[in-house]
């Protein structure tokens, strides 16, 4: 049972970092080397350098209605992090489902097939849960039949499908998330991965006992993610200092609660914390050596 180790990229994080007009115009600092022409976008390269340096595994890319889009972010840093995995988070109203099956497609083919959907969903809209199941049998039907016909509730298709050189293509992995039964229902039908926020694991083994009830009665696997914002330093007092937010303490403690995940059966491991680029390399470079290291005792051992 391996296990995947994600960075997560906030796109209105920081906003100072790299935005020319969050400079400020007098100048403070001694020392102001950056030009205009750096913008967002090296921001971002530089997190995801961070995360493909330090052995990260993907880099998740969170939906922000008001900042740059999630995929065109993920797109654009694929080139300077070549190993690295890109998992844009959206929604399904962003479009058309057989359109994005023609992006998914465009970007499997740039990348190697290093792309994968984290769908984002809306507990308080009811038919959000409808729209995401058709959304992905639509995006799926075009991608892997052709012809393919499809007329339901939100999208309609008449002959969809693609042919070479955009057939046969990888599907991206999905990632959906949730706690309550309707989101854990619905990942068991059209998700690859769910993405639990991280609780105690008494609770987390509970709701993952019922992933597993749904997924069994619909024939299929689903693995299981926690998503977690994560404070490590050289002590748990100096974690502590640093604000101690999320899964905080010294790196070898910090590395014992991932592990624990992983042992719970945590396949996928979405991490994430303010000041993205050097914590990326905080955590990639004295954490992950020590969850790398006793998750292969773990597998060693059994």
């Amino acid at each position: 049972m391996t296990l995947n180790l994600y960075w997560r990229l906030d796109p209105a994080a920081e906003p100072a970092r790299g935005e020319p007009h969050e400079r400020p115009a007098t100048g403070y600092l001694p020392r102001e080397a950056r030009t205009r022409s750096l913008t967002r976008y090296d921001y971002y390269a530089q997190v995801a350098r961070a995360a493909a340096i330090t052995g990260f595994d993907g880099l998740f890319v969170a939906y922000r209605p008001d900042s740059d889009d999630s995929q065109i972010v993920a797109a654009a840093v694929a080139r300077g992090a070549p190993r690295l995995r890109l998992i844009p988070e959206f929604p399904s109203t962003v479009g058309s489902a057989v359109y994005a099956a023609k992006q998914a497609v465009s970007f499997q083919r740039a990348t190697h097939n290093r792309l994968g959907w984290a769908i984002v969903s809306n507990p308080a809209d009811e038919e959000d849960a409808e729209r995401i199941r058709e959304f992905l049998h639509v995006a799926r039907g075009v991608h892997g039949q052709q012809p393919f016909d499809h007329k339901g509730q939100f999208f309609a298709v008449q002959g969809g499908g693609f042919k070479a050189p955009l057939a046969n293509v990888p599907f991206p992995p999905v990632f959906l998330s949730g706690a309550d039964e309707a989101a854990l229902q619905l990942s068991a039908h059209a998700a690859d991965i769910h993405l639990f926020d991280d609780v105690d694991l008494d609770r987390l083994r509970e709701r993952a006992e019922t992933l597993d009830r749904l997924t069994l009665a619909a024939d299929r696997n689903v693995a299981i993610g926690v998503v977690a914002r994560v404070t490590a330093r050289e002590t748990d007092d100096e974690a502590a200092g640093a604000g101690g937010e999320g899964i905080a303490g010294s790196y070898a403690a910090v590395a014992d609660r991932l592990v624990a995940l992983h042992a719970a059966g945590v396949t996928h491991l979405v991490l994430s914390a303010p000041q993205s680029v050097e914590e990326a390399y905080r955590i990639g470079q004295f954490v992950l050596p020590l969850v790398r290291a006793r998750t292969s005792a773990l597998r060693t051992a059994a």
